[in-house]
């Protein structure tokens, strides 16, 4: 009888706790660069309402804007941190060289023709990033990179007399640009505004809403109309935490994150006109070759 009375009591101080358990969400921080209240960040914030509200609770993502210096320090947290355990790059060059076929300069002509490559490629990326453990969850177009500058340039001679800003931790870009004599600074994004009011830096590569969003524009008040890149982000999530979700809540997710890569892609040209001509009213000139 007491053996029985002391398994009946176990169980009930047991049951609840495994239950518990069971019920505890998957917590997913989600780290970036990108600027608090942004049009990236809310739009990721509506994911992750979404997520929570289409898998009751199981999964939940916290967005954290402004989490971080620079994306090669994103990367670092992903592979020894707990937190974040996903992210969105911007220059997803920073995770393997493969992801810098999106962005090379002159090579595509219309949005249509990157959509198109992005959708070929996928599986080979998705493989890349299975190789570091990561998992793909969708593709944002944040626009094309044009340039900026302090001062009018129209030729190449002008602008290698600029002070280029280039990103920090990209050795071969870097390496190319003073091999054709291109004067670079490396920094991070988080250090560009500053470097720009100081003048170390008087140029930069960035898509008219990444020039506005951050205020680049107003110490580089010459943009040339030429689009030289498409500027394509990628979010991720770590696959050690990703398998922790069940397959059909998987696919839940997917879906919302392919609804969000939908509605950017199909906004991001409205954006960018936006972008030029709030700047345009602020003093921005537009130099046309």
């Amino acid at each position: 009888m007491k053996s029985r009375l002391l398994s009946i009591a176990v169980v009930l101080i047991v049951a609840p706790s495994i239950a518990l358990f069971a019920q505890r969400p998957t917590q997913i921080v989600l780290g970036s660069m990108l600027p608090a209240n942004s049009v990236w960040d809310t739009a990721l914030k509506q994911m992750a309402a979404e997520w929570e509200q289409e898998t009751d609770g199981r999964v939940k993502l916290r967005v954290r804007p402004g989490s971080v210096r620079n994306e090669g320090e994103l990367l670092r947290l992903l592979r020894i941190a707990n937190r974040p355990n996903a992210g969105v790059f911007a220059l997803p060059g920073e995770i393997d060289d493969v992801f810098n076929v999106l962005n090379i300069p002159f090579f595509y002509e219309s949005d249509a023709e990157v959509f198109h490559v992005i959708e070929t490629l996928t599986p080979t990326f998705e493989r890349v990033l299975a190789d570091r453990g990561l998992v793909l969850l969708n593709w944002g177009h944040t626009g094309w990179a044009h340039l900026f500058s302090e001062t009018r340039v129209e030729s190449l001679e002008d602008l290698k007399r600029t002070k280029l800003y280039t990103t920090a931790g990209d050795e071969q870009m870097l390496q190319w640009y003073n091999e054709n004599g291109f004067n670079t600074v490396p920094l991070a994004a988080t250090d560009v505004l500053l470097s720009l009011t100081t003048r170390l830096i008087d140029a930069h590569f960035s898509p008219p809403f990444v020039a506005l969003l951050f205020q680049w524009y107003s110490k580089t008040p010459f943009m040339l109309d030429v689009p030289l890149a498409p500027v394509i982000a990628v979010t991720v999530v770590k696959e050690q935490i990703w398998n922790r979700i069940s397959a059909e809540d998987q696919r839940v997710l997917r879906a919302s994150a392919k609804r969000l890569e939908t509605q950017l892609a199909k906004d991001a040209p409205a954006l960018e006109l936006e972008s030029i001509d709030e700047m345009k009213k602020r003093g921005l000139t537009v130099v046309e070759l």
